[in-house]
């Protein structure tokens, strides 16, 4: 490929690959008004100067004409892709929405062949979120949301001014069936959830979880996170929105609400669309902590308080999340958003059970084994296992050969987090505002608990049941253990 000498230096650094999947990736790209369509492949490129199928977007037009992932690109219509730089592959392969392109491709060294592609709709030039494309095939079928019931309104020895939890857990089919994540359900509330899996991004899989109080409609919802980068050196060549080596590529944004209204307000946070949040409150503590790991990064951890009409009854919701960034680096810029959720509920109601929604949140935690097993399909995409991860039984067949070391790593990651619980509920302390931290008698490990209770027990199963009568006792009448936890100050260990 002939390239100019300024990327040829950027080319070299990206260790010879990039991507074009903003050519078309259905559902993932909100539709634009542009007449001009792609083919829904990803392209990189090999030190041989050959170009290969990184990617084929599911059920996209390529996918439609047969290409597959390793084929290598040879022809755009009559001409060679050795006659053509970057932008102008590009501009060969696009064309006008409902056209067609042919496309001759190599697979594994043999004639070539041709697919006669139909252009489809380009998508959207800001952020997006790709937790909402059609999840690529997995071991099994993600569920449409694996509901909880609601708890039952009677607690034992319950009380007046009582409160009980019980241990929930959300398990990822995906994953051969493991816990992934585990936590604590209030009393009346119910939840739906599941994993979702993007073996094409950086960030692999995110946790959509929604827990929701049945009588007042509260709710707490996790949103999806992903990491981005940008550069200016690649002119035409990738457009904003689009996957770039695992990311999203578009250009950092400091202000808090402007990043809510473009990565999420395309699609998970529609209703917050053109709204500025009533208010904004900053968590340094929690910032320090997100970059604590990666040296000359720095972060900001946000909560932006929106206020609107819903159903015509006065609403509001409070967006939690922190953005980190990278030092530029070679004119690369990246940058990621974590630790990300929403609270939501009739207005007056966030603040007045601010102890509960925090103890919820901050007691909900990915379990050991999923955490290992994530490592592990981690490994296998360095590997550029991306093919196999998308093939159901391979990627059942891949994680069933990791499964011992992913038990032992799981059992390792859960010592760790242990060892560490004190030292982030330092760092969070002043984020945990109405939350006091408590022992679990049985497992040894830290608990955040709404504070103004006098009576703090757990029961062998898990549950918490919180009681503000001095001398309150569940084990009267009841058949399981309950044993008192003890008052943890994380400041003191």
């Amino acid at each position: 490929m002939r390239l100019n000498l300024p990327f040829r230096r950027f080319w070299r650094y990206l260790a010879l690959t990039w991507t074009l999947l903003a050519m078309f990736t259905p559902s993932t790209f909100a539709q634009s008004d542009s007449p001009t369509g792609g083919v829904g492949l990803g392209l990189k490129a090999t030190d041989e100067g050959r170009i290969l199928i990184e990617f084929v977007a599911p059920g996209g037009p390529g996918e439609r004409a047969g290409l597959r992932v390793g084929d290598q690109l040879v022809r755009v219509g009559e001409r060679s892709v050795a006659d053509l730089g970057g932008s102008q592959l590009v501009d060969a392969i696009r064309g006008p929405v409902g056209s067609k392109v042919v496309l001759t491709y190599l697979r594994a060294g043999g004639a070539p062949q041709s697919a006669t592609v139909l252009r489809a709709p380009l998508g959207s030039r800001g952020p997006v979120v790709p937790e909402s494309a059609t999840p690529p095939p997995l071991p099994l079928p993600l569920p449409s949301g694996a509901a909880g019931k609601p708890t039952s309104p009677g607690a034992p020895g319950k009380k007046s001014g009582s409160l009980r939890f019980t241990q929930q857990s959300l398990r990822d089919p995906a994953a051969q069936n493991v816990v992934a994540v585990n936590f604590l359900l209030p009393q009346g509330w119910k939840y739906q959830g599941q994993i979702v899996w993007l073996p094409n991004y950086s960030v692999l899989a995110n946790l959509r979880l929604r827990l929701e109080d049945t009588n007042s409609a509260t709710a707490i919802d996790w949103l999806p996170t992903q990491h981005f980068s940008y550069t200016d050196q690649l002119p035409g060549l990738v457009q904003p929105g689009a996957n770039w080596m695992g990311a999203i590529l578009a250009a950092p944004i400091t202000d808090p609400a402007q990043f809510v209204e473009a990565f999420w307000g395309p699609q998970t946070l529609s209703h917050l669309r053109n709204l500025r949040p009533s208010a904004q409150e900053e968590f340094p503590g929690i910032a320090r902590e997100a970059v604590a790991q990666n040296p000359g990064w720095h972060a900001r951890a946000f909560r932006l308080r929106y206020t609107f009409d819903q159903a015509g009854r006065p609403w509001e919701q409070d967006v939690y999340f922190t953005l980190a960034y990278a030092p530029v680096n070679a004119g690369i810029a990246m940058w990621n958003v974590q630790r990300a959720f929403t609270c939501s509920g009739p207005r007056g109601t966030l603040d007045a059970s601010v102890g509960l929604l925090k103890a919820v949140i901050s007691n909900t935690s990915f379990s050991g084994e999923w955490l290992a097993t994530y490592g592990v399909v981690q490994q296998l995409r360095r590997q550029g296992l991306q093919q196999q991860m998308a093939d159901t039984a391979a990627f059942g067949q891949q994680l069933q050969q990791y499964n011992a070391h992913i038990q032992r790593l799981g059992q390792q990651m859960h010592e760790e987090r242990m060892k560490s619980f004190d030292r982030i509920a330092e760092s969070q302390r002043e984020y945990l505002g109405g939350v006091e931290t408590y022992t679990d008698p049985y497992q040894r490990m830290g608990i955040y608990v709404p504070a103004g209770y006098r009576e703090h027990w757990v029961n062998e199963k898990g549950e918490i049941l919180l009681a503000d009568q001095v001398g309150f006792n569940p084990n009267v009448g009841d058949v399981h253990d309950w044993r008192k936890m003890e008052r943890r100050d994380p400041m003191k260990q």
